[in-house]
């Protein structure tokens, strides 16, 4: 069976989270389009046969980037040429891919189309202005909830909404996998240094795109009151806007870097880290902790079901409660106290165990083969 894999969104998570599946897949002679910027660069990072793939620059100019957005001709001119010279069975939309909602009648000509649904529901979020919201709102969400509503295959990573999406869609083809490694190879490899933490070692990290929903002025406030805390420095790493207030006179030991970390910085960003935090508000699928558990960094969850059914307490990581005030601080004073031999490498054990790409290969294998 021939599968192309559409990769046209490319910002936090999303391009290690394709990645992987295409790397895992590529044995069976599939096709990939990716949409590339030169940060988010599938080129990098996708180990697949390069005949067998199609990268296509995203415009760097604000109003051909719009109108690529609003009728992407590239990408459908490349998939249209794709599924016809190579009589594609299986169109796997694996990153959101909002540019195509008002193309799923087309991609149907060629064959069965799965859309990975990533956000079921959106999570909360403050915007840095009004244009930031209308343009989220409009080219993301509302045609993300419009594919999930045509689209007759969904695929989720997360159980929560793979049983939510098979009670309420009935007509649908409802289908659920493992989250796959976000560590790819360039992360793995790690070739570059973060030049903002030269000088800098044994930290408390946060590490992800900023965004409300992931709780980051919980753990910014909890290290502000806690002058025990403050002794150690505290890293936030990950673009995007940064929504809460900030007491900067209190910041001595706090690094913020707001930018987008390259692959090949992220191995130097966890090796240096003493722990790394995750204090989401709500979450219903991430990626996320396998790169904690492959750089055998300690992990601090919200007790939250979804990230607290991923570690063991205090082998493989440590929760903490949202409803309890100084519950996190008084976590991270625990995390020290641990040996943190013992839970580095539980937690590379665990993800051995956990991340299986074998085991991935044959779930898609079996859903692909089960599409409407």
């Amino acid at each position: 069976m021939k599968v192309l894999y559409v990769c046209s969104e490319f910002y936090a998570g999303l391009l290690p989270f394709a990645t992987s599946i295409v790397n895992i897949m590529q044995e069976e002679g599939n096709y990939g389009i990716f949409v590339c910027t030169p940060q988010c660069d599938y080129r990098k990072t996708i180990t697949s046969p390069p005949a067998n793939c199609e990268f296509i620059d995203f415009p760097r100019h604000k109003l051909q980037q719009l109108r690529f957005r609003l009728y992407p001709h590239p990408l459908l001119r490349a998939i249209d040429r794709l599924c016809q010279e190579q009589r594609i069975e299986v169109i796997h939309l694996l990153t959101e891919d909002t540019a195509l909602a008002l193309h799923l009648s087309r991609l149907r000509r060629y064959g069965k189309v799965l859309y990975a649904v990533h956000d079921l529901f959106p999570h909360p979020a403050k915007y840095r202005n009004a244009v930031a919201r209308f343009v989220r709102e409009l080219l993301v969400k509302q045609r993300v909830g419009y594919l999930i509503r045509r689209a007759d295959n969904l695929v989720t990573c997360s159980r929560t909404q793979y049983e939510w999406m098979a009670a309420n869609f009935p007509a649908k083809r409802v289908f659920f996998h493992d989250f796959p490694t976000l560590v790819t190879n360039s992360i793995a490899q790690g070739t570059e240094g973060v030049c903002e933490l030269k000088e800098t070692a044994g930290y408390i990290l946060f590490f992800g795109r900023i965004e409300q929903y992931k709780g980051i002025e919980l753990l910014y406030d909890a290290y502000l009151r806690n002058d025990d805390l403050r002794r150690q420095p505290l890293v936030i790493a990950g673009s995007g806007h940064v929504y809460f207030e900030r007491d900067v006179a209190k910041e001595q030991n706090v690094i913020f870097i707001n930018r987008y970390i390259e692959d090949g910085e992220v191995k130097d960003l966890f090796s240096k880290a003493a722990c790394v935090v995750f204090p989401y508000t709500t979450a219903t699928q991430s990626g996320v902790l396998s790169l904690a558990f492959y750089f055998r960094v300690p992990a601090v969850v919200s007790g939250i079901p979804f990230l607290q059914e991923l570690i063991t307490e205090g082998v493989t990581g440590f929760s903490f409660s949202l409803e309890e005030p100084g519950a996190l601080a008084e976590k991270l004073r625990e995390v020290r106290a641990h040996d943190p031999a013992a839970v580095t490498t539980a937690a590379y054990q665990h993800y051995a165990l956990s991340y299986d790409g074998a085991a991935l290969k044959n779930q898609l294998l079996r859903i692909y083969g089960a599409l409407r």
